[in-house]
């Protein structure tokens, strides 16, 4: 294997060469580029190169790597498919877009960019309680931040959810269901000193910047990570892969599902692709999402591969052998 580095420069180069280089092996490509492109890192154009070079390659095609980068295209995406998810609506910018929201909506508000990888523009202050609060936070968001446009593609609300949150992956995709594998889902639980409104990834604490928020009690940890309780097991994986039919994924994502305190019902916050892959839980979810399912990482790696693989090489040639390089 190669591992190669890319950048939105050298995105046409950098495939060409992969291409290139096939004689009697066909490249396997696995692709870890993730960027919204809208701020300088590699994303759906990676996609496009590999999809011009013909060329087997994992997770998300560009169907689905749009419609998640952009959280409003998801949440469009699962109303249609009646895959609940919290109230929202879109802050267009026009006169009367907010007049009225909190009522439409329901408080408290969770003001979110649609683009928001990492959770850049995410603070405990997204969370308003009426118009006054909302056109303050507003304003802060669309000054952007460190350089970064934060409103480039729209910013919306929706109704924050109380309760706990739990996260769950999926590897295979949406049009092959037998082969489709839901992982046992996990809770992420935000240390009890927090009050119910700032137990959600904020950028502060997520990245422990700390520049607007404070770090935990004897610095412990921002969140923990738990098997959810098992009789929401099959609650959750039904859940997940509604949603993950509903923006037609492909490859892997992970989704996140908030459950109201009150009520008991679930609700989809969003899905992910080509969400970050470690064994590691400090790093992404997904390693405590393999440590409850007793899953290796190989095992979940090989099985990105095998998809890629089952969605066929789009040559006419026989795939004789295969090498993989990595981007």
């Amino acid at each position: 294997w190669e591992w190669v580095y890319v950048t939105m420069t050298q995105i046409k180069s950098t495939v060409s060469r992969i291409a290139k280089s096939q004689k009697e092996k066909e490249a396997l490509v696995l692709n870890l580029c993730d960027g919204d492109e809208i701020n300088g890192a590699p994303g759906v154009s990676v996609i496009d190169e590999l999809e011009k070079q013909k060329l087997i390659y994992t997770g998300s095609d560009r169907s689905f790597f749009t419609i998640t980068t952009s959280k409003i295209p998801m949440k469009k995406a699962f109303d249609k498919h009646g895959v609940p998810n919290a109230p929202w609506r879109v802050i267009t910018g026009k006169p009367g877009s907010i007049k009225g929201i909190c009522q439409r909506v329901g408080t408290p508000l969770l003001l979110k960019p649609a683009v928001s990888g990492g959770s850049m523009g995410v603070s405990v202050k997204n969370v308003v309680n009426n118009e006054e609060e909302l056109k303050a936070r507003l304003q802060e968001i669309q000054s952007g931040y460190r350089g970064w446009n934060l409103g480039a593609d729209g910013i919306f609300v929706e109704q924050f959810i109380s309760g706990p949150e739990f996260t769950t992956f999926i590897t295979g995709s949406y049009d092959d269901p037998q082969n489709c594998k839901v992982y046992v889902p996990v809770e992420r639980k935000f240390h009890p000193s927090l009050p119910e409104t700032e137990k959600f990834l904020s950028f502060d604490r997520l990245w422990e910047i700390y520049e607007d928020e404070s770090p935990m009690p004897s610095n412990e940890n921002f969140y923990e990570y738990a098997p959810a309780p098992a009789a929401l097991h099959r609650r959750l994986s039904l859940l997940s892969k509604r949603a993950y039919a509903a923006v037609k994924g492909r490859g892997y994502t992970r989704i996140d599902i908030r459950q109201d305190a009150k009520t008991g019902k679930l609700y989809v916050l969003e899905a992910n692709a080509q969400c970050g892959l470690s064994e590691d839980e400090n790093y992404t979810s997904i390693g405590a999402i393999l440590k409850a399912s007793g899953v290796s990482f190989t095992q979940v790696v090989y099985a990105i591969l095998i998809d890629a693989l089952r969605r066929g090489s789009p040559k006419s040639s026989p795939i004789k052998k295969k090498t993989k390089a990595v981007l």
